[in-house]
Formats: C-alpha cells, sequence, structure tokens
C-alpha cells in the first residue's frame, strides 16, 4: 500500500535536493507498522522548506488566490502549512494504519453525525443516490463508516487512489468492509460504465467531486461548469452530477471535518431531480447543482482549509484572472511619488509570493499563475521586496550603479502597474 505523497525532488517547486528530515518522514509513510503519535509529531516539526517538497507552495499560492480576500496573508500561510500536513497525515492515518487494521468484524463508526438514515432513506425511493463531498477532512471514513453500517457503497476512483484501496482489499480480503464497499477507476472506461450501472440499478455513489477524475484526467475539457468560489472562477467536472440528472438520482451533500477535537459530519440540503431528467430541464439541473456544491465547498473552506487536502492541485482546475493592469506610466509616477516622499515599495503578499526554482528567485501572482523570474544575483533585491518593514526606497535605488538601477526600476514599474506591489508613504512611516 502506497498512499505516500510524492516528493517534489525536481518536480514543480523546483526543490534539487531532498533533505534527510524528508526522506525519514517520507520512510515512516511508507510503514503500516509505524506509530501514528511518531508520525504526527514528525510531521508537525517539519520546517516550511522541508513541506515544499510536499506542495507547501502550491497550497500557499492556491488558498492565497481563494482566500486573500477574506484574511490576512499570515493567516492563510498557516492555513497552507496545516492543509500540507493534513495531506500526509490523514491519508496514512486512513490507509496504512486503518485499512491495514480492520478484520471480520466491523469497527465502530468514525465520524459523529454519520447520515445513514437519511441514505437509507433515500435508498428506498429506488432511484440510487450519490452522496457528494471533497478532498477535505475526513472524506475517505465517509464511505467506509457507511459501508460498516450496511450500506452498499461504490466510490469512483482517480488511478493512484484506487491502486491504495486494492493493495488493502487484497492485503485483506475478508475484512467486513469489503461485504458493501467497491471501489472502480473512473480513469479506465470500464469502471466508469460500471458506476453508470450501479447508479441506475438503484445504489449509492460516493465522489469526492473536486478531484476533476475521468477519463481526459484532470485537464481534460469533457463535461466541465464554471462555479465562482469566494470570486475565483473554477471550471469543474459535472459528468456525475449529469448522471444523477439522467437516473434521477438524489444527492447528499456531506462533508467530515474536525470539530472540537472529533471527527464531525456535517451533512446540507439535498439536490433532488425527483425523476429522470433530458435536455434542458436535465441541463439546469446540473448547473445550478453543480454551483451550489461548490458553494458548500466555498464557505466550508472559510472555517477548514487547513484540512483541504485537495488544495494543492486546485490550479489544475481554477481558471485564472485577469489582470488589472494600470498604464506604465501612471504607476510608475504613482511608485516615484511615494519613494521621492521617503516612502518605500514591497511585495503585496496577498498577491503575489516567493516561489524559487533552480537557482532563480521567482515570484508568482496567485490570481492570474503569470511568474516573475530575478537572476540569482538579485538576491538582496527579492529579500528587500519580501520585507515590508524595510522595503525597496530611494535611497537602496540611488545606490546603485546605472544600468542596474534602470533593470530594477522597470521591474519595479511593471509590478506596480499590475498591483502587485504595496507602497507606504513617509508619513504613515513617520505617524508609526
Amino acid at each position: 500500500m502506497t498512499a505516500v505523497p510524492r516528493i517534489d525532488g525536481d518536480g514543480d517547486d523546483g526543490m534539487p535536493q531532498v533533505p534527510p528530515a524528508v526522506w525519514q518522514v517520507n520512510d515512516l509513510l511508507s510503514s503500516d507498522d509505524a506509530d501514528p503519535s511518531e508520525v504526527h509529531a514528525r510531521l508537525l516539526v517539519l520546517s516550511d522548506d522541508d513541506l515544499a517538497h510536499y506542495g507547501l507552495r502550491s497550497y500557499r499560492m492556491n488558498l492565497m488566490a481563494l482566500l486573500g480576500g477574506h484574511m490576512a496573508p499570515d493567516a492563510v500561510l498557516r492555513l497552507a502549512r496545516e492543509a500540507a500536513i493534513s495531506k500526509m497525515w490523514l491519508g496514512w492515518e486512513y490507509h496504512h494504519h486503518y485499512l491495514s487494521r480492520l478484520d471480520v468484524v466491523p469497527p465502530p463508526p468514525r465520524l459523529r453525525g454519520l447520515p445513514v438514515d437519511a441514505v437509507k432513506g433515500l435508498l428506498a425511493q429506488g432511484r440510487g443516490a450519490i452522496i457528494a463531498t471533497f478532498h477535505l477532512g475526513y472524506m475517505r471514513d465517509i464511505p467506509s463508516d457507511l459501508a460498516h453500517a450496511g450500506i452498499p457503497i461504490m466510490v469512483p476512483l482517480a488511478r493512484d487512489a484506487y491502486g491504495n484501496y486494492e493493495s488493502a482489499r487484497l492485503d485483506c480480503p475478508e475484512a467486513a468492509l469489503w461485504k458493501c464497499f467497491r471501489h472502480v477507476c473512473v480513469e479506465e472506461a470500464a469502471g466508469s460504465l460500471a458506476l453508470a450501472r450501479h447508479l441506475a440499478r438503484g445504489g449509492c455513489v460516493l465522489s469526492t467531486i473536486d478531484g476533476n477524475t475521468g477519463l481526459d484526467g484532470p485537464r481534460g475539457g469533457d463535461r466541465r461548469s464554471i462555479v465562482n468560489m469566494l470570486g475565483t472562477e473554477a471550471r469543474v467536472k459535472n459528468g456525475l452530477i449529469a448522471m444523477a440528472a439522467r437516473f434521477g438520482a438524489p444527492i447528499i451533500p456531506v462533508i467530515a471535518t474536525t470539530v472540537d477535537g472529533e471527527r464531525v459530519c456535517h451533512v446540507f440540503p439535498v439536490a433532488d431531480p425527483g425523476r429522470p431528467l433530458t435536455g434542458e430541464e436535465a441541463t439546469d439541473f446540473v448547473e445550478a447543482t453543480v454551483r451550489d456544491l461548490y458553494q458548500v465547498l466555498a464557505e466550508t473552506l472559510l472555517h477548514a482549509a487547513g484540512e483541504w487536502c485537495g488544495g494543492d492541485l486546485f490550479h489544475q482546475w481554477r481558471l485564472p484572472r485577469g489582470i488589472d493592469e494600470e498604464p506604465l506610466s501612471v504607476a510608475e509616477a504613482r511608485l516615484a511619488s511615494v519613494l521621492d516622499g521617503h516612502g518605500r515599495a514591497a511585495l503585496d503578499l496577498s498577491r503575489l509570493m516567493p516561489l524559487s526554482s533552480r537557482g532563480e528567485r521567482v515570484f508568482v501572482d496567485v490570481h492570474s499563475m503569470k511568474c516573475y523570474r530575478l537572476p540569482e544575483e538579485e538576491g538582496e533585491f527579492a529579500d528587500l521586496l519580501q520585507d515590508g518593514s524595510r522595503g525597496i526606497t530611494r535611497d537602496w535605488l540611488d545606490g546603485l550603479g546605472t544600468a542596474r538601477r534602470a533593470s530594477v526600476w522597470r521591474f519595479l514599474c511593471v509590478l506596480a502597474s499590475r498591483r502587485g506591489l504595496s507602497l507606504f508613504d513617509g508619513v504613515s512611516l513617520s505617524a508609526a
């Protein structure tokens, strides 16, 4: 059984070397015998540089784009760190500690507020049912708890997640879970057909719908809807919702997160087509339901983003925002006025955040996903840009050579024109 996040040794984050602490943690995450308290403790003490090998920079970029207008940058960065750790911890705890210890006797439910009666009531109508959840919190416990409660359930999965469950089933085929729990790979045609047949026969399906999984992969264009999440637009898969419309299956949104130290289910209003739908009726139902489901996710993230393990992949399906760019001459005049008045300029960290890539200084606009690259020798410039207490001042600029000053100035003006700088005037500095 794997269930261990990929180490980004030299991938999107450009991390060329893996620190010893990361290898040590990865060894723990590959083990079914590690002590849970040790695994959790080791994860909590990983540095931000260590966590960069597990996608921390992607979490930062995506959560800042989504939540930067709703909370302070420091709070968003803290949630990004929590989410990166949560992905590793909950994945290991479920696949390597929980599944590997199941036997012929069903264990007690792990979740409080599990909607067993509500799901049975929907299934009793004979139209099947879909439980829609997200890559958030204890999403794995929802189907296993329902299966242990005697509800036959099918879970569509991407290929890697399918392999994790299949490995667990082969290791312990007699476990009670497999009597009612069936997993299918929807990146294969047979898996998608099995899903449709199961629903058509009145079965129950649970899906983490924000994975954008399907035959065309997470970046494909097949069966998509545009949703708005806290001001950020995303292009999401709607195939399962279209299937619900086709078969007349009701959809119940369920999310499981931590509340006062407990694993708690939150159940939201059912979206019920009432009967099989076709044509414009089906289209309208699909679009309205998808919007409502992602509104549930968006509102949940305002208080549980630190458990959104899917946040590192959000850039695969969110839409870049257009850059609100002012004329370069206007931005230059505004910047010059602040610096001439003994003010300073620094990055707006709710818009631009640092990345590192093979020795270069790289900053990314979290909204547009456009990158800005500085050469390695501009380390001092990059450091000042990120330090709001010092920033770039007129005195610092005047200390540069002519050619370098012109290059730095052009870069600052471009950032200012694209609203990537925070400008602090001298009056406010004196008052401070």
